[in-house]
């Protein structure tokens, strides 16, 4: 992964061996990828795919478990794309018969679990044919947890993706315990109100170098509102970056079309909780909001959107696949003044 920040002159600084600015502050807004003397001649050269547990994929991208966002036609349309998608929490029954059909038909998918019985579902989607599972809780770093990861990875060899965290010392616990995967991010997602209500995260950029640190690979979830964060994410060492709220509203999303609109929810949110038996109250307060969405057109259209862009930032770093993307770029602060100019600031005097 890379670390390195460019200053002036040539020279050049290491995370989190970085002046100016607190090493544990940064969002993808706080950086721009610098542009390197290049021998490509054609993005077609750039090669995307990567190993993701059992599954080789030719993009890094995969869909988030939000209902909303991904179902069983979400997951065969990223699968044909060359990403994988992620089936969100549901009853057990119905979770194996998605995963039986999708089996049968060779399309990758990872199955999120939750904390209740999760040895006896893991076990029953592996029969299923399940290769992948997801350990979902909105603090990745309870011990429960850990130690469900450590569990199923034990008895029953899936690979096994755990999360949500945002610190080195997590990460290594992970680590430790044998889980092969982290997934990272807390607050920053386009539904989530976590940091408004808890108070709780890291930004999102700070948040990959800090976990990426231990030697775990890892899901960069969340903050992605734009091809440039997905290419940031990957530079900073993530192997994959998970998509959810610039999804919503595409054809292959769950959900109805009403008045050209399509429900879109985060998981912890009040909609979601009440329609899952959770109450909330004095224990338990909503981190997620709902909120409708003008119809997208195909998912297709985004994730070349998203390759796009990554194709076009490794370009710049002169990379012709992701492990030399991770070795050659290198990133730089950028003022606020900066962040006004990365955008096209002649549209704005038209309007």
């Amino acid at each position: 992964m890379s670390k390195i920040f460019y200053k002036a002159l040539g020279k050049k600084e290491e995370w989190p061996n970085i002046t100016a600015v607190n090493p544990a502050s940064l969002t993808y807004d706080d950086v721009l990828l610098v542009p390197k003397i290049s021998g490509i001649n054609s993005r077609s050269e750039i090669d995307t795919s990567i190993k993701f547990g059992p599954y080789t994929l030719t993009k890094p991208i995969i869909t988030a478990p939000m209902d909303t966002i991904t179902g069983e036609r979400m997951a065969r349309e990223l699968a044909r794309l060359g990403g994988i998608g992620t089936i969100p929490r549901c009853d057990i029954y119905e979770m194996k018969k998605i995963c039986e059909r999708l089996t049968n038909e060779n399309i990758p998918a990872v199955y999120v679990l939750g904390l209740q019985n999760y040895l006896e579902e893991a076990k029953t989607l592996r029969e299923a044919g399940a290769k992948a599972i997801l350990l979902d809780v909105a603090h990745g770093g309870l011990e429960k947890l850990i130690q469900a990861g450590t569990e199923i990875k034990k008895k029953l060899n899936l690979f096994v993706i755990a999360g949500n965290i945002v610190t080195y010392e997590e990460a290594n616990e992970y680590k430790k315990a044998k889980i092969d995967m982290a997934r990272v991010g807390v607050g920053a997602g386009g539904l989530c109100t976590t940091r408004l209500i808890a108070g709780a995260g890291i930004p999102q950029l700070s948040a990959i170098f800090d976990t990426i640190s231990s030697g775990i690979p890892v899901i960069a979830d969340q903050a992605i509102r734009k091809p440039a964060d997905l290419a940031k994410a990957i530079a900073a060492g993530a192997t994959i970056g998970m998509i959810g709220s610039i999804f919503a509203g595409t054809d292959e999303t769950p959900g109805e079309v009403i008045d050209g609109k399509k429900i879109a929810r985060g998981q912890s949110s009040e909609s979601y909780m009440k329609d899952n038996g959770v109450s909330t109250g004095e224990f338990r307060a909503a981190e997620g909001v709902t909120i409708k969405v003008p119809t997208k057109g195909p998912v297709e259209n985004i994730v070349e959107e998203l390759m796009g862009g990554l194709r076009s930032a490794m370009s710049y770093s002169g990379a012709k696949n992701i492990k030399e993307f991770q070795e050659k770029a290198e990133f730089c602060l950028v003022s606020p003044a900066a962040r006004k100019d990365s955008a096209p600031w002649l549209s704005e005097l038209s309007k």
